[in-house]
């Protein structure tokens, strides 16, 4: 089966700038709409529309003809077509996807199992959830929305309710800014009138918002900025039930799971709907052989976790205060041999980051779609470097090592790491490229697969057991590298998280298996650099090495390997000269923001100021550039 390649409306945390229209309009004898549904693949879906009527309605008198319904896929395949939306048709009924399929009345907000009641004030639509979208990073608030428009009469114990021209529905349009400057029109519904069983009363989840249960974090280091900062962490946390943490007292495993920046927002709803990871964690199969706490802290976009210049903000050091406050809360339960973190994308580069800072602190990582490398310059391209003075918090001691904290390659090499990525995602295959060249130049192969996210999944998962069958105690083994054939960066954790195999691999892990392993002594060497056909010279470290930072069309050609703040400025002075009409696309804010050229001219200038005078002296087409500037 192809895959096909789309932008839809794959919302990302934007700002708001306006409202239309009011939901849940008063249609008759119709109170409101509500939606129901679950995490797939793709976010949030909805599986059935609640229509809640003022008085109870007779189950013989409804069909689906008497109703015509609103929900996101259906207007998604109104408006772009079925071949841009739908990547997968799992039934092969070309556009039944999202479209009612069964019709009852129930005397509660909820879909039955069993045909519902004879009369009620709830008229049930359930819809096919039979296929996968092309999109990823749906807003649950977007892909929940729904609406219902009674077209005929229906019988209720009161009498006839008449149809109507109206629809009802629980979502408003709003216009939003992408941050990219466009204006995109969108769909959100009203969070109080989206059910998700998955995460409802007696779930074990727990939402904390800013203001009603948020983590106080204080003096909390940023990259970015330098500076320290005190604020709210929204988060929401996954704790079994008090039998099963009695059951298991001691034995109980920890898992601090980072979502990816389409999920940025101040609603802790917001991380755990953007993929299936959380609900797969705190699974009934997955918990059942291995209890865990599951914690997923909520980022604001404004405190993004990390950037593309292997930076992090003050989030880093909140997430690890949180992380402490829940281990002195269930100290008595936690073993701490079995702490491990998941992310994809933004939220991986945060936990690969971290995995860093306390070494061995986590028993096993699975990333997808993500990446991290070294920066021993971050002040240049940030505001600031972390390190175990200026962040006690994150460096708390735990396996600190103060001579090669900065050296990533070598801090990892003896973790349990499983790496997901797609071929078409440049960012990620290229850093962990990276990391393969390094390690062989060790004398270290880490084991890479690579294979189709639509062939059977019971297929997918038996080549990753397999791929992960290998010897684990020699030095730099802990890691492992599966690769999906198909896909950009964002399908990443669509495919990576449709497979059981990385979640019984991380929960098998422990941090002795780490402890016994070595690390790559040889990575603490000098860079070498690396021979005319590409190859890393044998011996090779990476300490003090600066590695090629990507953007999303791939290898950044000023910041590229073994670059220093000198040859940076020179580079970029370079291509201000040899592109006189545009400015150089180049990975200079992390954040991929074409910028204008006076931006550009300006951020070169800041750069040579930052350098020290011996460094200026060697910026040695400076005064060009000055003339060039002149001249215009």
């Amino acid at each position: 089966m192809r895959m096909k390649k789309f932008s839809l409306i794959t919302l990302l945390c934007t700002t708001l700038i306006g409202f239309s229209a009011k939901a849940n309009a008063i249609n008759k004898g119709i109170v409101g709409v509500k939606s129901y549904g679950f995490i797939d693949l793709e976010g949030a879906k909805l599986s059935a529309i609640i229509v809640e009527y003022d008085q109870e309605v007779k189950a013989s008198s409804v069909r689906l003809n008497k109703y015509e319904i609103t929900n996101y896929t259906l207007m998604q395949e109104k408006q772009w077509g079925y071949d841009k939306v739908i990547e997968t048709d799992k039934d092969g009924i070309k556009g039944n996807e999202g479209q009612p399929t069964r019709i009852y009345v129930n005397n509660r907000p909820a879909p039955s199992t069993n045909g519902g009641t004879k009369q009620g004030k709830y008229v049930i639509i359930e819809v096919n959830t039979n296929y996968i979208l092309c999109a990823q990073n749906l807003v649950y608030q977007t892909s929940m929305i729904a609406g219902v428009k009674q077209t005929k009469p229906i019988k209720t114990v009161h009498g006839t309710i008449a149809p109507d021209t109206e629809e009802v529905k629980n979502y408003t349009t709003q216009q939003l800014n992408k941050r990219d400057g466009r204006k995109e029109t969108a769909y959100l519904a009203n969070t109080n009138d989206i059910i998700l069983p998955e995460f409802g009363v007696d779930s074990g989840w727990t939402i904390h918002r800013i203001g009603k249960g948020a983590f106080a974090a204080k003096h909390c280091y940023s990259e970015y900025t330098g500076e320290y900062y005190d604020f709210e962490l929204p988060y929401a946390i996954y704790v079994p039930k008090k039998a099963v943490l009695e059951a298991n007292k001691g034995n109980i495993a920890l898992t601090i799971h980072m979502e990816h920046a389409g999920a940025n927002s101040t609603d802790p709803m917001a991380a755990i709907t953007s993929s299936r990871a959380s609900v797969i964690h705190a699974s009934k199969e997955m918990q059942a052989t291995h209890p865990t706490i599951v914690i997923v802290p909520q980022i604001e976009e404004e405190r993004r976790t990390t950037n593309d210049l292997v930076a992090s903000s003050e989030a880093n050091a909140a997430i690890w205060q949180l992380i402490d406050a829940v281990l002195a809360e269930y100290k008595d339960y936690i073993d701490e041999q079995r702490i491990y973190g998941t992310g994809q994308s933004m939220g991986g580069m945060c936990i690969l980051n971290m995995a860093a800072q306390r070494d061995n602190f986590f028993a096993g990582v699975v990333v997808t779609g993500a990446q991290w490398s070294n920066n021993y310059d971050k002040t240049f391209q940030n505001g600031g470097n972390r390190t175990p003075d200026n962040d006690p918090t994150s460096f708390n001691g735990f396996g600190l090592d103060r001579m090669n904290f900065q050296n990533w390659y070598y801090m990892i090499s003896d973790d349990n790491i499983l790496v997901q990525t797609c071929a078409d995602d440049p960012m990620a295959t290229g850093e962990w490229q990276a990391v393969v060249d390094y390690y062989e130049a060790q004398g270290v192969r880490i084991p890479q697969a690579a294979w189709s996210p639509f062939i059977p999944i019971e297929e997918q998962d038996e080549k990753g057991r397999q791929l992960l069958h290998h010897t684990t105690d020699a030095a730099g083994n802990g890691i492992t590298w599966a690769q999906f054939n198909q896909g950009s960066h964002m399908s990443t954790w669509k495919y990576g998280y449709q497979v059981t195999y990385p979640f019984e691999w991380l929960y098998s892990q422990t941090r002795e298996t780490e402890l016994r392993r070595p690390k790559i002594e040889g990575l603490k060497n000098p860079w070498l650099g690396r021979n005319k056909d590409g190859k890393v010279l044998q011996g090779s470290g990476t300490a003090q090495l600066n590695s090629t930072q990507f953007t999303p069309s791939g290898a950044d050609t000023i910041f590229y390997e073994g670059w220093t703040p000198v040859t940076a400025t020179i580079r970029m002075i370079d291509a201000i000269l040899e592109k006189e009409t545009e400015a150089p696309t180049t990975n200079t804010s992390g954040m991929h923001r074409k910028k204008t050229r006076a931006e550009y001219i300006d951020q070169v200038h800041t750069a040579y100021e930052k350098l020290s005078e011996v460094e200026q002296k060697q910026v040695t087409n400076y005064n060009k550039l000055q003339e060039f500037l002149s001249k215009k």
